[in-house]
């Protein structure tokens, strides 16, 4: 059987041999691809656009990587004539029995309409369409109108630009849930969205891989640093880095060396001329926040990690704190779990199809900073709690994410696709 996946991001092993501006990204990707492939019945072939790029058919180690170029609007707006043959030309090429999809984000989930006799399925990851009410939500409490940068009030990036870019792609992103017939997914939030985008969908559940580092390194409450939290995502307002910072103020008098570590730029000590004219708004009321709490000391910033760097921030802190307002399954929940960081994470979309409160993390309610603290709190002083924690979400990841399991589960999914789109 040949499966050919459109993915939005190169695989790291062919970087080196694609042409153009190619993006790193989706690791559990390129885990779910290795695994794949050392299938004999699955001969697994990929395509991914590549901002000023070329047409690319690349064959490494019996890998056949098609590359096409693209500009920066061509992946959020609805498939041009000239695209939509760089498309075809390499899935003829190839001949596959099926199409995978990674994702709805981008535009290439309409190829469906292009090919209406080969089988399609798209993973689910995000859904634009269904995140876009928290983005505003997550900020209801803020006057962000006081932290824009000039750059903002011209309508470009921070809160309100997310929102605007946001809403002009669900457009297409909900035609792709509407024209699809197959998809994946993997808790009951993306369950219940699919439905009501598409009721008539089939929905096949399929578990993500995650990177090596992650399988082996082990989190130990004796080794550790003690009263740090690894805080992994602040992009936008909807990870809740605000969230943490306040409950960080209410416990800093009782831990005075807490310790919250993110990968985010750093922020200066004051706001700067350059952040006034181009900065964003939300970075900028972090800002705000870190000065007014004076928590210059208790939060280290640095630049974005690789696998092995993100691995041991799992391994030394003593807890990992999701704060979204919104998510399905993200992999930072399951690496934290695989690595046994306990967790603390807001109780949204698809996280309780993933952990349960009080056996494999604790919870609170997204945005509620006080029961944040009070959790973070528990944690700091009770290590049985957290010892326990650690154990139960291993375990759970353990089998979520196990490489055979996960790798059969996606070979079953596409032989019954491939079977039934020729009955």
């Amino acid at each position: 059987m040949k499966v050919l996946w459109i993915t939005n991001d190169v695989i790291e092993s062919f970087y080196p041999f694609v042409e153009g501006k190619p993006t790193k990204g989706g690791s559990w990707v390129e885990s779910l691809y290795f695994a794949l492939n050392k299938y004999s019945s699955i001969e697994l072939g990929i395509l991914t656009p590549v901002l000023d790029g070329n047409i690319q058919k690349i064959i490494q180690n019996n890998i056949i990587y098609y590359t096409i170029p693209i500009n920066k609007k061509s992946k959020k707006n609805y498939l041009s004539k000239e695209l939509s043959e760089h498309y075809l030309a390499q899935i003829y090429d190839f001949e596959p029995d099926i199409i995978h999809i990674h994702g709805t984000e981008l535009n290439f989930g309409l190829i469906a309409k292009l090919v209406p006799l080969l089988p399609v399925v798209c993973s689910i990851q995000g859904i634009i369409s269904c995140y876009m009410p928290y983005l505003k939500s997550s900020v209801a409490n803020i006057d962000i109108n006081r932290f824009k940068s000039l750059k903002n009030w011209l309508f470009y990036g921070g809160v309100n630009g997310f929102y605007t870019n946001w809403n002009k792609y669900s457009i297409i992103e909900k035609e792709i849930y509407k024209n699809n017939k197959y998809f994946i997914g993997r808790t009951n939030w993306d369950r219940a969205q699919l439905k009501a985008l598409n009721p008539n969908a089939h929905y096949f559940h399929g578990e993500e891989l995650l990177r090596n580092a992650f399988y082996k390194t082990q989190w130990d409450l004796l080794t550790c640093k003690r009263e740090t939290i690894f805080f992994s995502s602040a992009a936008y307002s909807v990870k809740g880095l605000h969230v943490l910072l306040k409950a960080v103020n209410l416990l800093k008098t009782k831990y005075p060396n807490i310790l919250v570590n993110v990968p985010l730029s750093q922020i200066k000590n004051k706001l700067t001329l350059r952040e006034r004219f181009f900065g964003e708004d939300y970075t900028i009321y972090l800002g705000y926040l870190i000065r007014k709490f004076n928590l210059e000391k208790n939060i280290n910033f640095f630049k974005r990690l690789n696998a092995q760097a993100m691995a041991e921030q799992y391994k030394s802190n003593h807890i990992f704190v999701l704060a979204s307002f919104i998510e399905n399954s993200p992999n930072s929940l399951g690496e934290s779990m695989l690595v046994g960081c306990p967790t603390i994470t807001s109780f949204v979309g698809g996280i309780g199809s993933i952990v349960k409160d009080e056996e494999s993390t604790l919870m609170f309610p997204s945005g509620d900073s006080n029961f944040l603290a009070y959790q973070i709190d528990r944690m700091f002083s009770n290590d049985e709690l957290a010892q326990k924690l650690s154990v139960n979400a291993k375990k759970i990841a353990e089998k979520r994410h196990h490489i055979k399991g996960a790798s059969s589960q996606y070979q079953n999914i596409y032989e019954n696709i491939v079977y039934n789109n020729r009955i």
